[in-house]
């Protein structure tokens, strides 16, 4: 597995067949039968991974969208039918790991959070929201951090008091906390007799009131209240979502944790032809009937149901991570199991038993321990591939055990950059050593794919890779880069974000290289970020723009208002 790691470095996606028509040639290349229809790309750099020819002029792909031949320079005009391609360069097919279609959708049609500074600031934009949303139920939001807020203090619920007398819930950017107004807390009957749910916390003043803010399983208790989505709803979040990931770069996609409701409407739109990406899912395993559905479609083009999402812990940010010792910040705090050892066990084995895998969101290193330990109990049945969603912050004790088991570490590199404010206050700096660790994952063999986690952040492959190559914020800070000897060369970070991801969900054979015989897939971008960064400018990756994803041999452009 490593071997295959270590010379793969695109990834791909299927799609219709390409408008020109191939031509029938006599073969480039013995391998290729006589006959073969073929159509040359060509325009851009193209990095191939291809161990014999790491980068390529032009490529020649066959009618049934895969790649038959790399060549150094572009074939003489008339050879073949010919697709140029935009932009100058092409990376293999990048591939996010770790997101939430329907959240990246359904953000787009709430509250924008994101880059608020104030608890004024959020109110004002709950106000404009409202108002021009006379005719909704409740205000939702999403992408407060209080960290960003005057002294790191947590908001409460009179903060938005006269923003709006609707019910409103905001959830924090990494959907682990929500703020909560006087009228959500009503409707949902959280007084100061209501007690903390297993996996939960209610934050409450120095009377035992509610102040509005409630984290992890606490968030139930208004959700549950808020009128569910209709599958018009779902299925215009999930198209909505889905273009904003092709848009941005990316052929294909792992969600995290998807419905019922969802998988029903998302099957439907692969059914009319209307995914414009892969998508690979992971079940939400907490919702009744969820391990009923695998196995119950079969894999298409566009669409693979891989196993179920669980959860260990909650995140660091709001201090909700499980840690095998309290928060350095505050020491009566050792963060929440969200599920409970046993049951999150029970769990894993239900979906082995079924053949598949169990993705788990562990932070914290208790999180991550509890995790692989029920791996070690229940090993991952053949063909099945288990992974830890996150994993940022591992006991040095078990960095082996992920590569021992075959455990995926599934991470994404901004999140090291968000966090990178906060994250030595939050658990010291002994233990840091083992936080946002990709380059010692690589160093003990661990397979690792990367992606966003968006809407948390910004899908856009382009800001992980800066992120991973540089361990900074887009102002070059910290100098050196936060915690630097964990950052990864360029080549490693196009991997773990192509050959990483295609290997996470059983794809290596298809998908993750311009290697002859893979599907066809490409990211394109505007200027050659990769020869930049060779000269020293990773910057040039926040600089550069997606012009354009190859999927299967098909050209889709993004939409003008990306």
């Amino acid at each position: 597995m490593r071997a295959l790691l270590l010379t793969v470095v695109v990834s791909s996606l299927a799609g219709p067949a390409n408008a020109v028509e191939p031509m029938s040639q006599p073969s480039p290349h013995p391998d290729i039968p006589v006959g073969t229809k073929l159509t040359a790309y060509v325009g851009p750099r193209f990095l191939t991974g291809e161990a014999m020819v790491p980068e390529a002029k032009a490529v020649l792909v066959d009618e049934t969208g895969r790649v038959r031949a790399l060549l150094k320079r572009e074939p003489p005009a008339g050879s073949y039918p010919t697709v140029k391609l935009p932009g100058a360069l092409a990376v293999p097919g990048l591939h996010d790991a770790h997101l939430h279609v329907q959240g990246i959708g359904q953000a787009r049609a709430q509250v924008q959070l994101l880059g608020s500074t104030t608890p004024a600031e959020v109110k004002k934009r709950v106000a404009a929201f409202a108002a021009e949303h006379k005719d909704a139920a409740a205000v939702r939001g999403r992408g407060w951090d209080q960290s960003l807020f005057p002294g790191a203090t947590w908001p409460n619920a009179g903060d938005l008091e006269g923003a709006t007398d609707k019910p409103a819930l905001l959830s924090r950017v990494d959907g682990h906390a929500a703020w909560a107004n006087k009228a959500m807390l009503t409707l949902a009957g959280i007084t100061k007799d209501t007690r903390d749910p297993p996996g939960g916390k209610i934050h409450r003043d120095d009377k035992g009131e509610p102040t509005g803010i409630l984290i992890d399983n606490a968030i139930d208790l208004a959700e549950q209240k808020l009128p569910a989505p209709t599958d018009a709803d779902l299925a215009r979040w999930l198209l909505a979502g889905l273009e904003a990931c092709a848009d941005g770069g990316l052929t294909a996609v792992t969600d995290q944790g998807m419905s019922r409701a969802a998988v029903r409407v998302l099957s439907k739109l692969d059914d009319e032809g209307k995914l414009p990406t892969r998508v690979f899912v992971y079940l939400d395993g907490a919702e009744a009937g969820a391990l009923d559905l695998l196995g119950a479609r079969a894999p298409t083009e566009r669409l693979a149901f891989l196993g179920t999402k669980l959860y260990a812990d909650g995140a660091m940010g709001s201090r909700g991570a499980a840690l095998l010792a309290p928060y350095s910040d505050e020491p009566k705090n050792s963060g929440l199991l969200l599920t409970d050892p046993k049951v999150l066990l029970e769990r894993v084995r239900a979906v082995h038993k079924k053949g598949f895998a169990a993705a788990v969101h562990a932070i914290g290193d208790r999180g991550n321990r509890v995790v692989l330990d029920a791996f070690d109990k229940s090993p991952a049945p053949a063909g099945a591939r288990d992974r830890i969603e996150h994993a940022q912050l591992v006991n040095p004790r078990d960095f082996a055990r992920f590569a021992k088991r075959g455990v995926i570490a599934s991470m994404q590199p901004t999140h090291a950059t968000s966090d990178m404010r906060w994250a030595e206050q939050r658990v010291g700096k002994e233990r840091l050593v083992g936080a946002y660790a990709w380059r010692t994952m690589l160093k003990d063999g661990v397979a690792l794919a990367f992606g966003s986690d968006a809407p948390v952040e910004d899908e856009r492959p382009a800001l992980g890779i800066y992120a991973a190559l540089s361990r900074q914020d887009a102002d070059a800070k910290p100098p050196g880069g936060f915690m630097p000897e964990e950052r990864l060369t360029q080549t490693e970070t196009l991997r773990a974000f192509a050959a990483g991801s295609a290997y996470a969900v059983g794809q290596e054979q298809h998908l993750g290289a311009l290697t002859p015989g893979m599907k066809f897939d490409v990211s394109l971008f505007s200027d050659d970020a990769a020869s930049a960064t060779d000269r020293g400018d990773a910057s040039a990756w926040l600089r550069t723009k997606p012009v354009g994803v190859v999927i299967g041999g098909a050209l889709r452009s993004p939409k003008p208002s990306r």
